[in-house]
C-alpha cells in the first residue's frame, strides 16, 4: 500500500509539472510570457554589458586626458624652473659685475686721494705712490737713496713688477 501511495504521489506531481495549465496552454500565454521574459532579460544583459564597456572606455579616455594634462603641467613647470635659473644666473653675473665696478671705483678714488695728498705734500709714513712728485731731489742717507719732495721723503721699491715709491723716514 505504501508503494502504491508513493507511485500515485509521484504521478500526480509529474502530471502537474508535465501538463500545463489548461487555460494557459489553450491561449499560449505562458509560452509567450516566458519567451518575452527571456528576450528582455537577454537584451538587458547585452545592453548592460555594452554600457559597462562604454563606461570603461570613457574612464580610460578620461584617465588618458588627465595623464596628458599632468604631462603638460610638468613641462610648464620645467620651463618655469629653467627661466628662473637663467634669471638667477643673470642676477649673479650682474652682482659680480657691480662688485668689480665698485672695487675699481674704490681703487681709483684711493689713487686720486693719494695723488691729491702728494700734490699737497702731506703724506703719512708708509704711503705708496705710483709716481713721485715733480721737483724731487735725490739724497743718499746711510747708503739708501731717498727722494726729498717738499716735506716728504720717498724710497723706490718694487711692488710685483711695478716700481713704486713709499714715504719713509731717512
Amino acid at each position: 500500500m505504501k508503494k502504491t501511495l508513493r507511485i500515485a504521489v509521484v504521478a500526480v506531481a509529474l502530471g502537474f509539472m508535465v501538463m500545463p495549465d489548461l487555460i494557459h496552454a489553450q491561449y499560449g500565454i505562458r509560452r509567450r510570457t516566458a519567451r518575452r521574459t527571456a528576450v528582455v532579460v537577454g537584451s538587458a544583459a547585452k545592453s548592460a554589458g555594452a554600457s559597462q564597456a562604454a563606461a570603461a572606455q570613457q574612464q580610460t579616455a578620461a584617465a588618458q586626458q588627465q595623464a596628458a594634462a599632468a604631462n603638460q603641467q610638468v613641462a610648464a613647470a620645467e620651463q618655469v624652473a629653467v627661466a628662473s635659473q637663467r634669471q638667477a644666473e643673470a642676477a649673479s653675473q650682474d652682482a659680480a659685475d657691480a662688485e668689480q665696478r665698485a672695487a675699481a671705483a674704490e681703487k681709483e678714488a684711493a689713487i686720486a686721494k693719494q695723488d691729491l695728498a702728494v700734490a699737497q705734500g702731506y703724506l703719512p709714513l708708509g704711503t705708496v705712490v705710483r709716481t713721485r712728485p715733480v721737483g724731487c731731489v735725490s739724497t743718499a742717507v746711510g747708503g739708501v737713496e731717498y727722494y726729498k719732495c717738499g716735506v716728504n721723503y720717498y724710497r723706490a721699491v718694487f711692488e710685483g713688477n711695478n716700481l713704486v715709491y713709499v714715504t719713509a723716514k731717512p
